[in-house]
C-alpha cells in the first residue's frame, strides 16, 4: 500500500497537523510506503485559466513546475492525504494552488445536470483513479470543528463528490503547541492511531469514529484557559 502525504502546512515538519496525520499512519502496517511532500518547499504556480488540459493538451498542464512531479506521485499513490491547517475557513494558499492544478485530472464540463448529487461536479478523466482513496486531516484552532468547515466540506463535494473522501476535522489545534496539554494530547492522538488502523482495514471510518475524533479534546473553559495562556506567554 503506497501512501502520499501532501502536507499544505507552510510550518513544513512543524505543522500541528502533520502531527496528527503520522499518529494517523501509525495505525498502518509496518509495510505501508509513506511519501511525503511538502508544498510550500515546492514551486507551484497558480493556475493560468487556459484549459489547455480540457483542450490542446488533453490530460496535461502546459505549466512546467513541480506539478508535473507530483502529478506522477498522486497516480502511483493508493491513498492520498492531503493534510493541513485550517485559514480563514478554507485551504492555505499552496493547497489550494495545488488543487487548482488538478483540473487535468477531470474532464470538461459539458453542459450536463449532475443528476446524482453524491457525485463529482466532474467526471474524473481516467478511471483508475476512483481506485485511489482520499483523505483530508485538516485542524483549527477553534474549540467545535462542525461550525468551522461548511464551506471547505462543499468545496471537496463538488470536487470529489460526497462520500467520495474522508474528512477528519480536528478542533482545538491550538493544544498541540500547548505544554500543559500533553496527557490530553497524547490520547487524542491515541484514538487517532485507532481510527487509522480501522481505515487502513477497510478504507472507510464508521460515523462513530468520525464523530469521536471531532470532538473537542479540553471542555471550551479549559481550551480557553490554556490557549490565553499560551498566547500571552508568545507575545
Amino acid at each position: 500500500m503506497r501512501v502520499l502525504i501532501l502536507n499544505g502546512s507552510p510550518k513544513a515538519e512543524r505543522s500541528n497537523t502533520l502531527n496528527i496525520t503520522k499518529a494517523f499512519l501509525k495505525g498502518f502496517p509496518e509495510d505501508t510506503e509513506v511519501e511525503q511532500v511538502n508544498l510550500y518547499k515546492k514551486d507551484i504556480r497558480p493556475c493560468c485559466g487556459c484549459f489547455s488540459c480540457w483542450s490542446r493538451t488533453p490530460g496535461s498542464c502546459v505549466i512546467r513546475d513541480d506539478m508535473q512531479d507530483i502529478y506522477e506521485k498522486i497516480k502511483d499513490a493508493d491513498i492520498v492525504i492531503e493534510s493541513f491547517p485550517l485559514y480563514f475557513f478554507g485551504m492555505p494558499s499552496q493547497m489550494k494552488a495545488m488543487t487548482d492544478r488538478c483540473l487535468p485530472f477531470m474532464l470538461p464540463y459539458m453542459g450536463n445536470l449532475v443528476e446524482d448529487k453524491n457525485a463529482s461536479f466532474h467526471e474524473l478523466r481516467d478511471e483508475s483513479m476512483h481506485e485511489k482513496r482520499l483523505v483530508v486531516i485538516t485542524t483549527c484552532g477553534y474549540v467545535d470543528a462542525k461550525p468551522m468547515y461548511p464551506a471547505l466540506l462543499k468545496q471537496l463535494d463538488l470536487i470529489a463528490g460526497d462520500g467520495h473522501y474522508t474528512a477528519i476535522l480536528c478542533p482545538e489545534g491550538e493544544l498541540f503547541i500547548a505544554e500543559k496539554a500533553k496527557r490530553q494530547r497524547e490520547g487524542y492522538l491515541a484514538e487517532i492511531t485507532r481510527a487509522g488502523a480501522e481505515f487502513a482495514q477497510n478504507k472507510a471510518l464508521s460515523e462513530e469514529t468520525k464523530q469521536r475524533i471531532a470532538r473537542p479534546i479540553l471542555s471550551p473553559k479549559g481550551f480557553e484557559t490554556i490557549t490565553l495562556a499560551h498566547w500571552q506567554m508568545n507575545k
